[in-house]
């Protein structure tokens, strides 16, 4: 804990003490101030716990998680007063179970997940983070005859690992749009890492990834040797999330103390080399609303189950 936020828990509970000494003389029982008691324990301007537990969805194990993100950490602390607490995450369904049941605070996570995390766990949209030319595209080998996405019926597209935003939902919904039915018109093939190597093979007929892999693709099979199909529109930003149970009020306050301590907070996250994708980012306000385009893509996956709004009551 910082010497700030000590010094704050150490003035709270001398005020704490008084006010019971105060009740005592008046004549007063706990149980008959209970309620004013808890009335007066928040403060109005800073309604969040004093220590935030932070993880990634994108990083797994602690050593990962403070080798990335140690500097952001501490930048946080410094921007909020708070203590901040890593807490590492081993998949997307863990972080969906450590936000329903309380254990993480605030979570760094791709559009993607944050549907997830919103319909499993009630997950709630504090700021954004832009990411330039954040868009999928579908690219086919030059000179094979295939021209547009439609040419693709029947044929064979790589793709990045399920879920993924730019690497798979964002080119599969391409090939809806296109008129074409993943896994019945074209067969999709998920990869992660070496997908770019197994197109540059030549498996399979098409490679749906992210626009900034254009490049690697090109030095991989050599310029010229590849043909952009289609590029799709900017895709919605990544974000941080917080527990529904921190509630609205500790959620605008985040977002307010994010977003006017931005530039520190982005340039601690790049400092490490770690996320250069996140270079010439902003912090900007996030709505749920802004990521009903993933949740078509989801749809056009075939994961209906995160295509449809959350229920009322997890709004």
């Amino acid at each position: 804990m910082t010497p700030h936020a000590m010094a704050r828990r150490r003035s709270a509970a001398t005020l704490t003490a008084l006010l019971a000494l105060s009740l005592t003389s008046l004549g007063l029982t706990a149980c008959d101030s209970e309620a004013e008691a808890e009335a007066g324990s928040a403060d109005a301007s800073d309604p969040c716990p004093d220590t935030l537990r932070f993880s990634d969805t994108g990083v797994e194990g602690l050593e990962t998680l403070v080798l990335e993100f140690e500097d952001f950490r501490v930048a946080l602390e410094e921007a909020t007063g708070k203590q901040v607490d890593f807490y590492p995450i081993s998949s997307r369904t863990a972080a969906a179970t450590a936000l329903e049941f309380d254990e993480i605070d605030l979570l760094l996570t791709g559009p993607a997940e944050y549907v997830v995390l919103r319909q499993e766990a009630g997950a709630l949209p504090v700021v954004g983070v832009t990411r330039p030319d954040y868009r999928a595209i579908l690219v086919a080998g030059a000179g094979q005859g295939i021209e547009s996405v439609a040419d693709l019926e029947g044929g064979t597209v790589i793709t990045k690992e399920v879920g993924s935003t730019s690497g798979h939902l964002g080119p599969l919904e391409m090939l809806v749009s296109a008129g074409l039915e993943p896994g019945v018109d074209v067969e999709v093939v998920p990869l992660d890492s070496t997908r770019i190597e197994a197109f540059a093979s030549g498996e399979g007929d098409a490679l749906g990834t992210g626009l900034k892999d254009f490049e690697e693709v090109e030095e991989e099979m050599g310029e010229g040797t590849v043909v952009l199909l289609e590029e799709g529109p900017d895709l919605p930003n990544d974000l941080f999330v917080a527990r529904k149970g921190l509630g609205q009020d500790c959620t605008a306050w985040l977002q307010e103390e994010l977003e006017e301590n931005q530039d520190v907070l982005l340039e601690a996250i790049v400092q490490t080399g770690e996320n250069d994708k996140y270079l010439e980012s902003e912090l900007v306000r996030a709505e749920d609303a802004d990521y009903d385009p993933t949740r078509t893509a989801f749809e056009a996956a075939g994961f209906e189950q995160y295509s449809d709004l959350p229920d009322e009551d997890e709004q």
